[in-house]
């Protein structure tokens, strides 16, 4: 596979990565909130969900950037180093927040996803300039 396909389906993926992670729990936020505890025990507190909604519709947001990063390499690198410092924040956070005790596990696996984005991200634009 040649890298700039490579690098085209990696930023498809990592927006759909995104889109899949958030979409599904931001519709049960408003519509099932007995559901979505079942899956985010522990995650929120309080009336309400504002703060976790507002949090699932950045992480749409830089999903929609991601995809326009993979639709066309050559611009928007800029939305690529700030999706490295969200994924790398949110890792720690994850890991950090299961230390506590106050998250599971499972988030953690979900850091470690987005932590291996953030290291894929980070490769690329190291060497993509390198190619074009």
């Amino acid at each position: 596979m040649n890298r700039v396909a490579y690098y085209k389906g990696l930023f498809i993926i990592g927006g759909v990565w995104n889109f899949i992670l958030s979409v599904p729990f931001l519709l049960l936020s408003f519509f099932d909130r007995a559901l979505l505890s079942l899956f985010v025990v522990g995650i929120f507190t309080g009336a309400t969900l504002m703060y976790y909604q507002v949090f699932l519709w950045f992480v749409i947001v830089f999903g929609i950037g991601y995809t326009i990063v993979g639709l066309d390499l050559d611009k928007n690198h800029g939305i690529v180093l700030l999706g490295v410092i969200a994924k790398i924040l949110a890792f720690i956070s994850f890991v950090a927040y299961y230390l506590s005790g106050d998250v599971p596990f499972s988030l953690v696996m979900i850091g470690i996803g987005d932590l291996i984005f953030a290291i894929l991200f980070i490769e690329f634009l190291i060497n993509y300039k390198k190619l074009a």
